[in-house]
């Protein structure tokens, strides 16, 4: 599946650090001092390690230090590492899946690890009160997913999610993801805290317009935002198409929106008002050499009131542009948006608003008869800065009809606002200095379609709703 079931990542901004003890500042009792040690073992012939590292939790499940030491573990078996409880992970060494894709796939199709909504994971860990922590050396505390090689075939045939993390009360710390095949870590726990993570997804011979050798979907995973936190930590170098977690950002709190099926989980509720109110984002992102990821987001098509509110997106340079997607026929609400003092680099189009979003890979667009859309207010564009590419799309367009097709974009549009007519309210834009590829900024346009627009819209909408040149007008 392509960049189309891209997802929003978000994270949230400032609230006071948690107490060590107490992963995200939830009021728990600490667990009691852990009383056994187990070493994992390791072949030092490269076979698989599977083994060994089921043998260590099994008999350091509870109440208890599990070490890896610093080697390389072949992990070449799906692993389940459930039951536990009071237990401390030290990863001083790394994981390596096979770098075989057909070993891979074998193994996957016949695992019986629980799996995730878009794919099943190569690494279980389900219990409480557990904290998986990565070595301080940048070498050590590795995952390694070889999936370079899928992204050079374009192959997402049986790909593995890579973890599934479904712990309360847990930690997660210096972990390094590397080459992923697909899709990160998912954390449907409840009360957890994410700390330097870091993922390299960059592809080695494959550029952002490239189909073939692009990394589709090699992302940080993460289902029950509610309950996860992120915390700062030493910089990290931006690489990869992965989702490194905010540096120097103190609790913030991180979430994901995933794809339509997620109703089969009934996670709709999750999504509510009441769930999402006053909540504020910081900043996504993710990476490619040439450019970046940023404010990706998009609502479930069939949750009935999938809704969000209160979200900040600021003081972040983009390469990539800032992007708020729902689908055709929503019905429930998005609110007080805020892009902020945004720098852009290469990106396709600088601001992407659509209200009819639909998976083009399906075919035409879906025969809605609800006559509804996910309704938006309190949008706010301020501030962007930058350049346009010289193309208006990029490798992640797989299907015929690429996802992020507007009839009349040519890669000079600073801004496109797709709207459902009269759904959409007090939307602002201000400061805009975007200029297309190699051209001067006076000759940059927009697609907006002014019967779109609800009554007033225009006078506050801060540039003419028109299709051609992007004219700034006051905002009364």
């Amino acid at each position: 599946m392509s960049r189309l079931c891209l997802a929003a990542f978000l994270a949230f901004l400032c609230a006071t650090p948690p107490a060590a003890s107490k992963f995200t500042g939830q009021h728990h009792p600490p667990p009691p001092p852990p009383t056994k040690h187990c070493t994992v073992q390791h072949n030092h012939n490269g076979t698989d390690d599977s083994a060994h590292i089921l043998k260590a939790f099994k008999d350091c499940a509870t109440d208890s230090v599990i070490t890896f030491l610093p080697a390389n573990y072949s992990a070449y078996t799906p692993i389940t590492l459930a039951g536990l409880n009071n237990v401390i992970i030290h990863l001083n060494g790394n994981l390596l899946l096979p770098n075989n894709i057909t070993k891979v796939q074998q193994e996957i199709n016949v695992t019986t690890n629980q799996p995730s909504t878009y794919a099943t994971p190569w690494f279980y860990f389900h219990g409480s009160n557990v904290q998986l922590i990565g070595s301080a050396d940048f070498e050590w505390g590795r995952f390694y997913g070889f999936g370079n090689h899928w992204w050079d075939l374009g192959n997402r045939t049986l790909r593995p999610q890579l973890a599934t993390f479904n712990v309360t009360n847990g930690l997660m710390r210096n972990l390094k993801v590397i080459k992923p095949v697909a899709w990160g870590w998912n954390l449907p726990g409840t009360n957890l805290r994410v700390e330097n993570h870091y993922v390299d997804a960059a592809p080695d011979n494959g550029t952002r317009w490239n189909t073939v050798s692009f990394p589709f979907n090699t992302r940080f995973t993460v289902p029950n935002f509610m309950q996860v936190s992120t915390s700062p930590g030493k910089t990290s170098p931006w690489t990869g198409t992965g989702f490194l977690l905010p540096i120097g950002v103190q609790h913030t709190h991180l979430f994901q929106i995933l794809r339509p099926q997620w109703r089969r989980l009934h996670l709709c509720d999750q999504w509510s008002a009441k769930r999402l109110r006053d909540q504020r984002l910081l900043r996504i992102l993710f990476s490619w050499p040439e450019y970046r990821v940023f404010g990706k987001r998009r609502l479930f098509p069939d949750c009935a009131r999938s809704s969000v509110q209160k979200l900040d997106y600021g003081r972040s340079s983009l390469r990539r542009e800032g992007n708020f997607k729902s689908w055709t026929g929503g019905a429930g609400f998005a609110d007080n948006v805020t892009w902020e003092d945004i720098t852009l680099v290469n990106v396709s189009t600088a601001i992407f608003l659509t209200q009819n979003y639909f998976d083009q890979s399906l075919g035409p667009p879906p025969n809605i008869t609800s006559n509804s859309s996910t309704h938006i207010s309190n949008f706010k564009y301020n501030n962007f800065k930058g350049g346009l590419n010289a193309n208006w799309t990029d490798g992640t367009c797989i299907t015929p009809v690429c996802w992020n097709f507007v009839q009349g974009g040519d890669a000079t549009q600073s801004i496109i606002f797709d709207l459902y007519p009269g759904t959409a309210i007090n939307i602002s834009v201000g400061k805009i200095d975007v200029h297309p590829f190699e051209k001067p900024a006076n000759e940059t346009t927009v697609i907006c379609d002014p019967a779109t627009l609800a009554p007033g819209e225009q006078s506050t909408l801060g540039f003419n709703c028109t299709r051609g040149p992007y004219v700034p007008t006051p905002i009364v």
